[in-house]
Protein backbone atom coordinates (compact mmCIF):
# COMPACT_ATOMS: atom_id res chain seq x y z
CA UNK A 1 0.00 0.00 0.00
CA UNK A 2 1.28 3.47 -0.93
CA UNK A 3 1.77 5.56 2.22
CA UNK A 4 0.55 9.11 2.65
CA UNK A 5 4.15 10.34 2.70
CA UNK A 6 4.93 8.55 -0.56
CA UNK A 7 1.92 10.18 -2.19
CA UNK A 8 2.93 13.61 -0.93
CA UNK A 9 6.48 13.15 -2.24
CA UNK A 10 5.47 11.44 -5.48
CA UNK A 11 5.71 14.33 -7.93
CA UNK A 12 9.28 15.42 -7.16
CA UNK A 13 10.63 11.88 -7.31
CA UNK A 14 9.42 11.31 -10.86
CA UNK A 15 12.01 11.35 -13.70
CA UNK A 16 13.32 14.80 -14.54
CA UNK A 17 12.16 15.59 -18.11
CA UNK A 18 15.46 17.39 -18.80
CA UNK A 19 17.52 14.55 -17.25
CA UNK A 20 19.66 16.91 -15.19
CA UNK A 21 18.75 15.63 -11.73
CA UNK A 22 20.50 12.62 -10.25
CA UNK A 23 18.57 9.32 -10.08
CA UNK A 24 15.91 9.41 -7.38
CA UNK A 25 17.56 6.52 -5.56
CA UNK A 26 20.51 8.78 -4.74
CA UNK A 27 18.34 11.34 -2.88
CA UNK A 28 18.98 11.95 0.81
CA UNK A 29 16.93 13.44 3.63
CA UNK A 30 18.25 16.32 5.71
CA UNK A 31 17.49 18.84 8.42
CA UNK A 32 17.37 22.54 7.57
CA UNK A 33 18.34 25.21 10.11
CA UNK A 34 16.77 28.56 9.26
CA UNK A 35 18.23 31.64 10.93
CA UNK A 36 16.48 34.98 10.43
CA UNK A 37 18.67 37.93 11.31
CA UNK A 38 16.86 40.64 13.33
CA UNK A 39 17.55 43.24 10.63
CA UNK A 40 15.32 41.18 8.32
CA UNK A 41 12.92 39.58 10.80
CA UNK A 42 11.34 42.91 11.73
CA UNK A 43 10.57 43.93 8.13
CA UNK A 44 7.66 43.01 5.88
CA UNK A 45 10.09 41.89 3.15
CA UNK A 46 11.96 39.66 5.55
CA UNK A 47 8.76 38.08 6.82
CA UNK A 48 7.45 37.48 3.28
CA UNK A 49 10.74 35.75 2.50
CA UNK A 50 10.67 33.65 5.68
CA UNK A 51 7.01 32.58 5.38
CA UNK A 52 7.25 31.60 1.71
CA UNK A 53 10.54 29.78 2.27
CA UNK A 54 9.17 27.75 5.18
CA UNK A 55 6.04 26.99 3.14
CA UNK A 56 8.14 25.67 0.24
CA UNK A 57 10.62 23.73 2.39
CA UNK A 58 7.81 22.00 4.28
CA UNK A 59 6.55 20.62 0.93
CA UNK A 60 9.85 18.89 0.08
CA UNK A 61 8.55 15.61 1.48
CA UNK A 62 11.07 12.78 2.02
CA UNK A 63 13.85 15.31 1.44
CA UNK A 64 13.50 17.89 4.23
CA UNK A 65 13.00 15.93 7.45
CA UNK A 66 13.01 18.86 9.90
CA UNK A 67 12.98 22.67 9.90
CA UNK A 68 14.60 24.35 12.91
CA UNK A 69 13.97 28.06 13.44
CA UNK A 70 16.45 30.49 14.91
CA UNK A 71 14.45 33.71 15.24
CA UNK A 72 13.65 36.08 18.07
CA UNK A 73 10.48 34.67 19.60
CA UNK A 74 9.18 38.18 20.39
CA UNK A 75 9.21 39.47 16.80
CA UNK A 76 5.61 40.48 15.96
CA UNK A 77 4.05 39.37 12.69
CA UNK A 78 3.17 42.01 10.11
CA UNK A 79 -0.23 42.07 8.42
CA UNK A 80 -0.79 40.36 5.04
CA UNK A 81 2.22 38.07 5.44
CA UNK A 82 0.77 34.64 6.28
CA UNK A 83 -1.89 33.09 4.06
CA UNK A 84 -2.46 30.56 6.86
CA UNK A 85 -1.01 29.74 10.28
CA UNK A 86 -1.12 33.37 11.40
CA UNK A 87 -0.15 34.01 15.04
CA UNK A 88 0.87 37.19 16.91
CA UNK A 89 4.59 36.30 16.63
CA UNK A 90 6.58 35.50 13.49
CA UNK A 91 8.17 32.42 15.05
CA UNK A 92 4.84 30.82 15.98
CA UNK A 93 3.45 31.65 12.54
CA UNK A 94 6.32 29.84 10.81
CA UNK A 95 5.99 26.82 13.08
CA UNK A 96 2.25 26.72 12.38
CA UNK A 97 2.94 26.89 8.64
CA UNK A 98 5.17 23.79 8.73
CA UNK A 99 2.67 21.82 10.84
CA UNK A 100 -0.31 22.76 8.68
CA UNK A 101 1.51 21.85 5.47
CA UNK A 102 3.34 18.71 6.53
CA UNK A 103 1.89 17.41 9.81
CA UNK A 104 4.16 14.76 11.30
CA UNK A 105 6.10 14.32 8.03
CA UNK A 106 8.38 17.33 8.62
CA UNK A 107 9.41 18.21 12.18
CA UNK A 108 8.97 21.88 13.14
CA UNK A 109 11.20 23.02 15.98
CA UNK A 110 12.59 26.08 17.67
CA UNK A 111 16.36 25.85 17.49
CA UNK A 112 16.50 26.83 21.17
CA UNK A 113 14.32 23.83 22.08
CA UNK A 114 16.05 21.25 19.88
CA UNK A 115 18.28 18.70 21.57
CA UNK A 116 20.73 19.25 18.75
CA UNK A 117 20.90 21.95 16.07
CA UNK A 118 22.97 19.69 13.86
CA UNK A 119 21.74 20.18 10.31
CA UNK A 120 22.75 19.35 6.76
CA UNK A 121 21.85 22.81 5.43
CA UNK A 122 21.70 26.23 7.07
CA UNK A 123 19.84 29.12 5.47
CA UNK A 124 20.46 32.60 6.80
CA UNK A 125 18.06 35.41 5.94
CA UNK A 126 19.88 38.73 6.16
CA UNK A 127 23.41 39.47 7.27
CA UNK A 128 24.86 37.61 10.23
CA UNK A 129 28.40 37.21 11.56
CA UNK A 130 27.86 33.87 13.30
CA UNK A 131 29.93 30.80 12.51
CA UNK A 132 28.22 28.43 10.02
CA UNK A 133 26.46 25.53 11.75
CA UNK A 134 26.03 23.17 8.80
CA UNK A 135 28.23 21.84 5.98
CA UNK A 136 26.12 23.80 3.46
CA UNK A 137 25.19 27.43 4.10
CA UNK A 138 22.98 29.56 1.89
CA UNK A 139 22.13 33.22 2.47
CA UNK A 140 19.13 35.11 1.11
CA UNK A 141 17.90 38.71 1.09
CA UNK A 142 15.26 40.63 -0.86
CA UNK A 143 13.82 44.10 -1.19
CA UNK A 144 10.98 45.03 -3.53
CA UNK A 145 11.70 43.63 -7.00
CA UNK A 146 15.31 42.73 -6.10
CA UNK A 147 16.75 39.58 -4.57
CA UNK A 148 19.99 37.97 -3.47
CA UNK A 149 20.79 34.28 -2.89
CA UNK A 150 24.36 33.17 -2.32
CA UNK A 151 27.23 33.52 0.16
CA UNK A 152 26.74 34.97 3.62
CA UNK A 153 29.65 37.39 3.31
CA UNK A 154 28.09 39.10 0.27
CA UNK A 155 24.59 39.70 1.70
CA UNK A 156 23.51 43.34 1.22
CA UNK A 157 23.73 45.44 4.40
CA UNK A 158 20.82 47.20 6.04
CA UNK A 159 17.11 46.53 6.23
CA UNK A 160 14.81 46.31 3.19
CA UNK A 161 12.15 49.01 3.08
CA UNK A 162 9.76 47.79 0.36
CA UNK A 163 6.60 45.86 1.23
CA UNK A 164 6.21 44.28 -2.22
CA UNK A 165 6.24 40.45 -2.21
CA UNK A 166 7.90 39.79 -5.58
CA UNK A 167 11.58 39.83 -4.64
CA UNK A 168 11.07 38.03 -1.30
CA UNK A 169 8.89 35.33 -2.87
CA UNK A 170 11.29 34.64 -5.73
CA UNK A 171 14.27 34.65 -3.35
CA UNK A 172 12.43 32.01 -1.31
CA UNK A 173 11.92 29.96 -4.48
CA UNK A 174 15.62 30.06 -5.37
CA UNK A 175 16.70 29.29 -1.78
CA UNK A 176 14.27 26.35 -1.62
CA UNK A 177 15.61 25.25 -4.99
CA UNK A 178 19.12 25.05 -3.60
CA UNK A 179 17.95 22.83 -0.75
CA UNK A 180 16.16 20.59 -3.24
CA UNK A 181 19.22 20.27 -5.49
CA UNK A 182 21.51 19.40 -2.58
CA UNK A 183 19.16 16.71 -1.21
CA UNK A 184 17.61 15.38 -4.44
CA UNK A 185 20.95 15.60 -6.28
CA UNK A 186 22.22 16.94 -9.60
CA UNK A 187 24.08 15.03 -12.28
CA UNK A 188 27.76 15.97 -12.57
CA UNK A 189 28.30 19.34 -14.31
CA UNK A 190 24.56 19.75 -14.92
CA UNK A 191 23.96 22.76 -12.69
CA UNK A 192 25.32 25.33 -10.24
CA UNK A 193 24.91 25.66 -6.49
CA UNK A 194 24.36 29.17 -5.16
CA UNK A 195 26.62 30.00 -2.24
CA UNK A 196 29.19 27.47 -3.39
CA UNK A 197 29.69 28.17 -7.10
CA UNK A 198 28.34 31.72 -7.35
CA UNK A 199 25.81 34.29 -6.10
CA UNK A 200 22.53 35.32 -7.72
CA UNK A 201 21.86 39.08 -7.62
CA UNK A 202 18.96 39.97 -9.87
CA UNK A 203 16.02 42.34 -10.28
CA UNK A 204 12.65 41.02 -11.39
CA UNK A 205 11.95 44.49 -12.72
CA UNK A 206 14.95 44.64 -15.07
CA UNK A 207 15.51 40.85 -15.18
CA UNK A 208 19.24 41.56 -15.23
CA UNK A 209 21.79 39.86 -12.99
CA UNK A 210 24.74 41.90 -11.69
CA UNK A 211 27.87 41.12 -9.63
CA UNK A 212 27.09 43.64 -6.84
CA UNK A 213 23.80 44.59 -5.15
CA UNK A 214 24.30 48.32 -5.65
CA UNK A 215 24.45 47.79 -9.43
CA UNK A 216 20.84 46.57 -9.62
CA UNK A 217 18.27 48.77 -11.34
CA UNK A 218 16.20 50.73 -8.85
CA UNK A 219 12.61 49.72 -8.30
CA UNK A 220 9.95 51.87 -10.00
CA UNK A 221 7.85 54.08 -7.71
CA UNK A 222 4.58 52.39 -6.91
CA UNK A 223 1.49 53.33 -4.92
CA UNK A 224 -2.02 51.94 -5.01
CA UNK A 225 -2.31 49.10 -7.52
CA UNK A 226 -5.63 48.74 -9.33
CA UNK A 227 -5.47 45.47 -11.23
CA UNK A 228 -7.44 45.20 -14.47
CA UNK A 229 -10.25 42.62 -14.32
CA UNK A 230 -8.50 39.35 -15.00
CA UNK A 231 -9.22 35.67 -15.48
CA UNK A 232 -7.25 32.75 -14.03
CA UNK A 233 -8.25 29.54 -15.81
CA UNK A 234 -6.64 26.87 -13.62
CA UNK A 235 -6.66 27.21 -9.83
CA UNK A 236 -3.76 24.81 -9.34
CA UNK A 237 -0.12 25.33 -8.42
CA UNK A 238 0.71 28.29 -10.69
CA UNK A 239 -2.68 29.97 -10.23
CA UNK A 240 -2.45 29.70 -6.44
CA UNK A 241 1.03 31.24 -6.39
CA UNK A 242 -0.16 34.14 -8.56
CA UNK A 243 -3.15 34.66 -6.26
CA UNK A 244 -0.85 34.56 -3.21
CA UNK A 245 1.34 37.27 -4.76
CA UNK A 246 -1.67 39.45 -5.57
CA UNK A 247 -3.01 39.01 -2.05
CA UNK A 248 0.33 39.98 -0.52
CA UNK A 249 0.48 43.34 -2.33
CA UNK A 250 0.37 46.12 0.27
CA UNK A 251 -2.29 48.26 -1.43
CA UNK A 252 -4.14 46.60 -4.29
CA UNK A 253 -7.64 45.95 -5.53
CA UNK A 254 -9.27 44.23 -8.46
CA UNK A 255 -11.70 41.59 -9.68
CA UNK A 256 -10.42 38.07 -10.37
CA UNK A 257 -12.37 35.29 -12.06
CA UNK A 258 -11.16 31.70 -11.86
CA UNK A 259 -12.42 28.42 -13.30
CA UNK A 260 -11.26 24.87 -12.59
CA UNK A 261 -13.02 21.51 -12.46
CA UNK A 262 -10.51 19.72 -10.24
CA UNK A 263 -10.02 18.88 -6.57
CA UNK A 264 -6.90 18.83 -4.44
CA UNK A 265 -5.23 15.51 -3.74
CA UNK A 266 -2.16 14.46 -1.78
CA UNK A 267 -0.05 13.86 -4.88
CA UNK A 268 -0.03 17.57 -5.69
CA UNK A 269 0.25 18.78 -2.10
CA UNK A 270 3.97 19.35 -2.65
CA UNK A 271 3.37 22.38 -4.87
CA UNK A 272 0.10 24.13 -3.92
CA UNK A 273 1.20 27.09 -1.82
CA UNK A 274 -2.29 27.92 -0.50
CA UNK A 275 -3.14 24.34 0.44
CA UNK A 276 -2.87 22.74 3.85
CA UNK A 277 -2.69 19.02 4.45
CA UNK A 278 -6.33 18.93 5.61
CA UNK A 279 -7.46 20.39 2.27
CA UNK A 280 -7.11 16.98 0.58
CA UNK A 281 -10.11 16.31 -1.75
CA UNK A 282 -11.44 19.86 -1.43
CA UNK A 283 -12.18 21.83 -4.57
CA UNK A 284 -9.40 24.11 -5.79
CA UNK A 285 -11.55 27.09 -6.73
CA UNK A 286 -12.96 28.03 -3.28
CA UNK A 287 -9.46 27.74 -1.81
CA UNK A 288 -8.23 30.45 -4.18
CA UNK A 289 -11.27 32.72 -4.04
CA UNK A 290 -11.58 32.63 -0.23
CA UNK A 291 -8.00 33.79 0.12
CA UNK A 292 -8.46 36.65 -2.35
CA UNK A 293 -11.78 37.66 -0.78
CA UNK A 294 -10.07 37.88 2.61
CA UNK A 295 -7.41 40.15 1.10
CA UNK A 296 -9.96 42.64 -0.25
CA UNK A 297 -10.40 41.51 -3.85
CA UNK A 298 -13.71 40.75 -5.47
CA UNK A 299 -13.88 37.31 -7.06
CA UNK A 300 -15.95 34.99 -9.18
CA UNK A 301 -15.32 31.25 -8.92
CA UNK A 302 -16.57 28.60 -11.32
CA UNK A 303 -16.09 24.98 -10.24
CA UNK A 304 -15.93 23.43 -13.68
CA UNK A 305 -13.94 23.58 -16.91
CA UNK A 306 -13.06 26.86 -18.59
CA UNK A 307 -14.80 25.61 -21.73
CA UNK A 308 -18.08 25.37 -19.80
CA UNK A 309 -17.55 28.73 -18.13
CA UNK A 310 -17.37 30.59 -21.46
CA UNK A 311 -20.58 28.96 -22.69
CA UNK A 312 -22.42 31.34 -20.30
CA UNK A 313 -25.33 28.91 -19.90
CA UNK A 314 -26.27 27.36 -16.56
CA UNK A 315 -24.06 29.58 -14.43
CA UNK A 316 -24.63 32.66 -12.37
CA UNK A 317 -23.60 35.91 -14.06
CA UNK A 318 -20.27 37.55 -13.36
CA UNK A 319 -20.00 41.15 -12.15
CA UNK A 320 -22.38 43.22 -14.31
CA UNK A 321 -19.79 45.20 -16.29
CA UNK A 322 -17.63 42.12 -16.89
CA UNK A 323 -20.66 39.97 -17.65
CA UNK A 324 -21.70 42.44 -20.36
CA UNK A 325 -18.32 41.97 -22.04
CA UNK A 326 -18.52 38.19 -21.66
CA UNK A 327 -21.81 38.19 -23.56
CA UNK A 328 -19.84 39.76 -26.42
CA UNK A 329 -17.13 37.09 -25.92
CA UNK A 330 -14.64 39.74 -24.87
CA UNK A 331 -12.18 38.50 -22.30
CA UNK A 332 -9.59 41.18 -21.60
CA UNK A 333 -6.66 39.80 -19.60
CA UNK A 334 -6.36 36.03 -19.19
CA UNK A 335 -3.66 34.41 -17.06
CA UNK A 336 -3.43 30.88 -18.43
CA UNK A 337 -2.59 28.54 -15.54
CA UNK A 338 -4.02 25.36 -17.04
CA UNK A 339 -1.86 22.31 -17.76
CA UNK A 340 -3.95 20.83 -20.55
CA UNK A 341 -3.48 21.84 -24.18
CA UNK A 342 -7.17 21.44 -24.95
CA UNK A 343 -7.97 24.12 -22.38
CA UNK A 344 -5.16 26.29 -23.73
CA UNK A 345 -6.63 26.08 -27.21
CA UNK A 346 -10.07 26.97 -25.85
CA UNK A 347 -8.60 30.08 -24.21
CA UNK A 348 -6.83 31.23 -27.38
CA UNK A 349 -9.86 30.54 -29.60
CA UNK A 350 -11.68 33.31 -27.73
CA UNK A 351 -9.01 35.77 -28.92
CA UNK A 352 -8.67 37.63 -25.57
CA UNK A 353 -7.06 41.05 -25.61
CA UNK A 354 -3.97 39.68 -23.87
CA UNK A 355 -2.95 36.23 -22.62
CA UNK A 356 -0.07 35.67 -20.22
CA UNK A 357 0.69 32.06 -19.39
CA UNK A 358 2.60 30.42 -16.56
CA UNK A 359 4.10 26.94 -16.97
CA UNK A 360 6.85 24.65 -15.68
CA UNK A 361 9.15 21.95 -17.02
CA UNK A 362 11.46 20.17 -14.63
CA UNK A 363 13.29 22.85 -12.66
CA UNK A 364 12.40 25.66 -15.07
CA UNK A 365 9.49 28.08 -14.81
CA UNK A 366 8.24 30.15 -17.73
CA UNK A 367 5.96 33.12 -18.10
CA UNK A 368 4.97 33.72 -21.72
CA UNK A 369 3.20 36.79 -23.12
CA UNK A 370 0.90 36.02 -26.02
CA UNK A 371 0.17 39.51 -27.39
CA UNK A 372 -1.61 39.45 -30.72
CA UNK A 373 -0.91 43.16 -31.12
CA UNK A 374 2.65 42.16 -32.02
CA UNK A 375 4.29 39.27 -33.84
CA UNK A 376 4.51 36.91 -30.87
CA UNK A 377 3.52 33.29 -30.95
CA UNK A 378 0.06 32.45 -29.64
CA UNK A 379 -0.99 30.14 -26.80
CA UNK A 380 -2.30 27.65 -29.36
CA UNK A 381 0.78 27.30 -31.57
CA UNK A 382 3.07 27.16 -28.52
CA UNK A 383 1.08 24.18 -27.20
CA UNK A 384 0.18 21.81 -30.06
CA UNK A 385 -2.44 19.22 -29.14
CA UNK A 386 -2.27 15.49 -29.64
CA UNK A 387 -5.68 14.00 -30.42
CA UNK A 388 -7.25 13.16 -27.07
CA UNK A 389 -9.10 9.94 -27.93
CA UNK A 390 -5.98 8.47 -29.51
CA UNK A 391 -4.06 9.01 -26.30
CA UNK A 392 -6.85 7.41 -24.25
CA UNK A 393 -6.84 4.34 -26.51
CA UNK A 394 -3.05 4.03 -26.24
CA UNK A 395 -3.13 4.27 -22.45
CA UNK A 396 -5.91 1.69 -22.11
CA UNK A 397 -4.14 -0.73 -24.45
CA UNK A 398 -0.94 -0.44 -22.45
CA UNK A 399 -2.65 -0.94 -19.11
CA UNK A 400 -4.53 -4.08 -20.22
CA UNK A 401 -1.21 -5.92 -20.23
CA UNK A 402 0.28 -4.26 -17.12
CA UNK A 403 0.66 -5.93 -13.73
CA UNK A 404 -2.02 -5.17 -11.12
CA UNK A 405 0.39 -3.15 -8.95
CA UNK A 406 1.51 -1.04 -11.92
CA UNK A 407 -2.10 -0.39 -12.92
CA UNK A 408 -3.10 0.66 -9.42
CA UNK A 409 -0.12 2.98 -9.04
CA UNK A 410 -0.92 4.64 -12.38
CA UNK A 411 -4.62 5.08 -11.57
CA UNK A 412 -3.78 6.65 -8.21
CA UNK A 413 -1.18 8.95 -9.78
CA UNK A 414 -3.74 10.48 -12.13
CA UNK A 415 -6.53 10.64 -9.54
CA UNK A 416 -8.80 7.93 -11.01
CA UNK A 417 -10.52 5.39 -8.77
CA UNK A 418 -8.63 2.08 -9.27
CA UNK A 419 -11.74 -0.13 -8.98
CA UNK A 420 -13.73 1.84 -11.57
CA UNK A 421 -10.75 2.02 -13.91
CA UNK A 422 -10.05 -1.72 -13.64
CA UNK A 423 -13.71 -2.46 -14.35
CA UNK A 424 -13.51 -0.22 -17.41
CA UNK A 425 -10.49 -2.13 -18.71
CA UNK A 426 -12.36 -5.42 -18.36
CA UNK A 427 -15.74 -4.14 -19.62
CA UNK A 428 -14.98 -1.12 -21.76
CA UNK A 429 -17.93 0.95 -22.88
CA UNK A 430 -20.08 0.36 -19.82
CA UNK A 431 -19.69 3.96 -18.61
CA UNK A 432 -17.56 3.29 -15.54
CA UNK A 433 -15.29 6.28 -16.28
CA UNK A 434 -16.45 9.88 -16.52
CA UNK A 435 -15.30 12.35 -19.14
CA UNK A 436 -13.04 13.86 -16.49
CA UNK A 437 -11.48 10.44 -15.85
CA UNK A 438 -10.87 9.97 -19.57
CA UNK A 439 -9.25 13.39 -19.75
CA UNK A 440 -6.88 12.25 -17.02
CA UNK A 441 -6.06 9.16 -19.07
CA UNK A 442 -5.30 11.38 -22.06
CA UNK A 443 -3.02 13.59 -19.99
CA UNK A 444 -1.16 10.53 -18.76
CA UNK A 445 0.96 10.11 -15.69
CA UNK A 446 1.74 13.48 -14.08
CA UNK A 447 5.20 14.82 -14.88
CA UNK A 448 7.90 15.58 -12.33
CA UNK A 449 7.08 18.83 -10.53
CA UNK A 450 8.11 20.62 -7.36
CA UNK A 451 6.64 23.49 -5.38
CA UNK A 452 9.26 26.20 -5.73
CA UNK A 453 9.17 26.00 -9.56
CA UNK A 454 5.38 26.39 -9.75
CA UNK A 455 5.56 29.18 -7.17
CA UNK A 456 8.15 31.02 -9.26
CA UNK A 457 5.94 30.80 -12.34
CA UNK A 458 2.99 32.24 -10.40
CA UNK A 459 5.05 35.04 -8.83
CA UNK A 460 6.50 36.11 -12.19
CA UNK A 461 3.00 35.94 -13.68
CA UNK A 462 1.67 38.31 -11.00
CA UNK A 463 4.66 40.61 -11.48
CA UNK A 464 3.89 40.83 -15.20
CA UNK A 465 0.34 41.98 -14.41
CA UNK A 466 1.64 44.73 -12.12
CA UNK A 467 4.10 45.78 -14.87
CA UNK A 468 1.11 46.53 -17.10
CA UNK A 469 0.12 49.38 -14.80
CA UNK A 470 3.65 50.80 -14.72
CA UNK A 471 4.82 50.68 -18.34
CA UNK A 472 3.44 50.10 -21.85
CA UNK A 473 2.37 46.54 -22.56
CA UNK A 474 4.88 46.36 -25.42
CA UNK A 475 7.59 46.23 -22.75
CA UNK A 476 6.39 42.74 -21.80
CA UNK A 477 7.75 41.44 -25.12
CA UNK A 478 10.47 43.98 -25.91
CA UNK A 479 13.24 41.51 -24.98
CA UNK A 480 11.33 38.35 -25.79
CA UNK A 481 7.93 36.79 -25.29
CA UNK A 482 9.19 34.29 -22.69
CA UNK A 483 10.72 35.03 -19.28
CA UNK A 484 12.32 31.89 -17.88
CA UNK A 485 13.51 31.18 -14.33
CA UNK A 486 16.12 28.41 -14.44
CA UNK A 487 16.87 26.60 -11.18
CA UNK A 488 19.49 24.18 -12.53
CA UNK A 489 21.78 27.13 -13.27
CA UNK A 490 19.95 29.87 -11.37
CA UNK A 491 19.06 32.85 -13.54
CA UNK A 492 16.29 34.84 -15.19
CA UNK A 493 16.43 34.92 -18.97
CA UNK A 494 14.33 36.34 -21.81
CA UNK A 495 13.66 34.14 -24.86
CA UNK A 496 12.32 35.17 -28.26
CA UNK A 497 9.88 32.86 -30.02
CA UNK A 498 8.03 33.29 -33.32
CA UNK A 499 4.60 31.88 -34.26
CA UNK A 500 4.35 28.49 -35.93
CA UNK A 501 3.75 29.02 -39.63
CA UNK A 502 0.89 26.51 -39.68
CA UNK A 503 -1.08 28.07 -36.83
CA UNK A 504 -4.21 30.09 -37.64
CA UNK A 505 -2.92 32.98 -35.53
CA UNK A 506 -0.62 33.89 -38.43
CA UNK A 507 -3.50 34.67 -40.78
CA UNK A 508 -6.38 35.39 -38.38
CA UNK A 509 -4.88 37.78 -35.86
CA UNK A 510 -5.58 40.70 -38.19
CA UNK A 511 -9.07 39.68 -39.21
CA UNK A 512 -10.32 38.52 -35.83
CA UNK A 513 -8.23 39.90 -32.97
CA UNK A 514 -7.75 43.45 -34.30
CA UNK A 515 -11.39 43.82 -35.31
CA UNK A 516 -12.44 42.62 -31.86
CA UNK A 517 -10.16 44.90 -29.85
CA UNK A 518 -9.56 47.91 -32.15
CA UNK A 519 -11.86 50.16 -30.15
CA UNK A 520 -11.47 48.57 -26.74
CA UNK A 521 -8.62 47.51 -24.51
CA UNK A 522 -8.29 46.79 -20.81
CA UNK A 523 -4.88 48.47 -20.78
CA UNK A 524 -3.38 51.54 -22.37
CA UNK A 525 -0.10 51.80 -24.25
Amino acid sequence: MISELDRLADRHFRPDPLNLLAPAAQATAGRVLLKIAPVLANTVAGQHLAWMLVNLLARQFRLVSAIMLDVDSHTPLHARVAAFGEAPALEDTLLNCVRLVAGEHVAAQRAADAESTEAEIEIVLGRSNHTPRAPIQIAAYADGWRLYVGRQEAVPPGAPDSTLPFGPYLAACFAAGEVFKHLRGLRVNKGDFLGRDRDLIVSIWSCEAVPEWHELAQDPPIGHIELPPLYIPGAGAVGQAAALAFGALPDAAGHITTADDDHLDLTNGNRYVLAQRTDDRKHKVPLLTRFLDARGFSTYGFEDKWEKFVNLADRRPNRSDIGALERQFRYGLVLSCVDDNGARHAIRNLWPDLIIGGSTLGLTAKVTTYDMAGSQLCLKCYNPMVERNQRVREQLARLKHAADAERKAFFQSIGVDPERATEHLEKAGCGQLSEQDLDRFASGEPAMSVGFVSAAAGVLLAAHVVRLGLQPRTELTARGAVLMANFYRPMLRWLRMKPESGCDCVCKRGAIWRSKWRSFSFSSD
